[in-house]
């Protein structure tokens, strides 16, 4: 009983933090596997050469021939666990992938942790690996049993109490990396791992305690009396110690850096000794670091950059970078929320709220412009980019709200794509539906309902959308011929044709192709 308060208290403390941290809620719903994107909201792009793998809320995609087609992964039929992407990492033919979903508590909807799976031939065959927690432990003590609320580690030879975590609540996976040789992983309440053996075990790894700069034999031996008198306050505690909860990592070789709720540490010994920066100490933007990447500039250089969330402290959102020669940290992009960083030699991108910022010198910044497809048969509708990746051949790769945009020409034009609809009628539907108007794929401040159907060019096309009395609210398209075929799009931004947004409720969209009706519904909600 002692451990369960323990847990409930956890799950309340960090509730809050938790819940804003991933661009969009994961599904638990298992899609089949069939052929194009499984998800439109794009969180994650990792890959190389020809292969690309693409994580979102409602699973996971992959590309083999760089953007041409794509194949969706699924929890029935591929090995994966429950819920969407919520990490990846790629080594060769080996992957790497972590899912999350959300689930109801006594405290309300918080995230879970859906495991790791891996596959070892490129997505062939997979093997799910649990989500990583502590094993349960039922202790005795004068005939009276309860639950042991602390394991014990050796860290520089010193014993160190940490907290177990058996629960996959508020234990969801946020970042992954591979050295070459150890996996690492980052969670909300399970902090810092390392597994030796391709994520089949797990270990925990210790960060610095809060107000110290560093971990490393020195700083143990120094405090020995100290964590032998209150070994409690000296454990591996997410608790007690914000530096322990963990959100992103990057390593190679013997090199980590890790991002958490208190700042960032680096270890150039494979995770036996840390140093500890902070806005406090250092001059990052933000104590709260959620995205890192490493930049290996044309010079042979190198920049580690963080995208950072204010604390409240006098720190400030935005994006930073490591100066590996004043060892101190520049913060050339303030008040963005930076979801996601790519970089090349000589460009870093960073995807925000308000789209994509690109910078040669690391010191200027300019706004990519929208993303549409040269004939603007499709639109990307979303502000905020949630995910970036730079090829092997110079391709941008752009992962938003409503799909991802790839560019082969430094962004002067783009190839769109879209997870399809699984409606049985899918040559004309409506999305999102639910329709938020004031949230849902918001482009210019103002969010847009989908309409999506197929038409010949030069086929004349009218669309109204009706309430549920059948009362004509808005004429979205009159009577006009539409230059080109396929699958094409037009918008509604949830406004009646007095401009006001329209009361909650199902509203009928109807439209007709060359005098061939079709109708869909949708519902509005405020």
């Amino acid at each position: 009983m002692k451990m369960i308060q323990i847990l409930l208290l956890m799950t309340l403390t960090l509730s809050v933090q938790a819940q804003i941290m991933r661009p969009s809620h994961f599904a638990l719903a298992a899609d089949t596997v069939y052929s194009g994107l499984i998800g439109s909201s794009i969180s994650d792009i990792v890959g190389r050469g020809d292969t690309l793998w693409l994580g979102s809320g409602h699973g996971l995609s992959a590309s083999f021939d760089n953007g041409e087609s794509f194949v969706g992964y699924s929890q029935r039929f591929s090995n994966l666990g429950p819920g969407g992407v919520s990490a990846l990492a790629v080594s060769g033919d080996t992957i790497w992938v972590a899912m999350g979903f959300d689930t109801t508590t006594s405290q309300g909807t918080l995230k879970a942790g859906g495991g790791i799976s891996r596959s070892m031939d490129g997505g062939a065959s997979w093997t799910w690996l649990g989500q990583p927690m502590d094993t349960l432990k039922m202790t005795v003590v004068n005939g009276d049993t309860s639950y042991a609320k602390y394991s014990q580690m050796n860290v520089w030879s010193q014993p160190i109490l940490s907290v177990d975590v058996v629960t996959p609540i508020q234990n969801i996976t946020y970042d992954l990396a591979f050295d070459g040789q150890r996996l690492w992983a980052t969670s909300f309440g399970g902090g810092l791992r390392v597994s030796n053996d391709l994520g089949d075990t797990w270990q925990r790894v210790l960060l610095p305690w809060t107000n110290f700069s560093k971990l490393d034999s020195t700083t143990i031996n120094d405090l020995e009396l100290d964590i032998q008198d209150d070994p409690e306050y000296y454990a591996l505690d997410p608790l007690t110690h914000l530096n322990h909860i963990t959100f992103a990592v990057k390593a190679w070789n013997d090199t980590v850096w890790v991002g958490t709720s208190d700042g960032v540490n680096r270890s150039f010994d494979g995770g036996a000794s840390w140093d500890h920066f902070t806005f406090q100490n250092s001059n990052i933007s933000g104590n709260w670091v959620i995205a890192l990447n490493r930049q290996q500039l044309a010079d042979g250089s190198e920049r580690i950059w963080a995208s950072t969330i204010t604390t409240g402290a006098g720190d400030a959102t935005g994006f930073s970078f490591f100066d590996s020669a004043t060892e101190y940290w520049r913060a050339p992009l303030l008040n963005n929320r930076v979801w996601n960083i790519a970089s090349d030699a000589q460009t870093i991108y960073a995807a925000t709220d308000a789209g994509l910022w690109k910078s040669r010198d690391g010191l200027n910044f300019i706004l990519l412009p929208n993303y549409h497809s040269p004939d603007r048969s499709a639109v990307i509708y979303s502000d905020a980019v949630y995910s970036v990746s730079v090829n092997d051949d110079g391709a941008l790769w752009v992962g938003t709200g409503d799909g991802l945009a790839i560019s082969y020409n430094d962004g002067l034009t783009w190839n769109i794509h879209k997870a399809q609809s699984s409606a049985a009628d899918n040559d004309f539907y409506a999305y999102p539906n639910p329709f938020t108007p004031r949230y849902d794929k918001v482009l210019n401040g103002q969010g847009n309902l989908i309409i999506k159907f197929t038409a010949e060019a030069g086929t004349e096309i009218s669309i109204s959308i009706f309430d549920f009395a059948m009362q004509r609210v808005k004429e979205v398209q009159v009577a006009t011929n539409t230059p080109y075929s396929g699958f094409q799009e037009r918008t509604w931004n949830g406004r009646n044709e007095l401009g006001y947004l329209v009361a909650n409720g199902t509203y009928f969209i109807r439209i007709e192709i060359d005098s061939q009706i079709k109708w869909t519904k949708v519902m509005v909600i405020n």
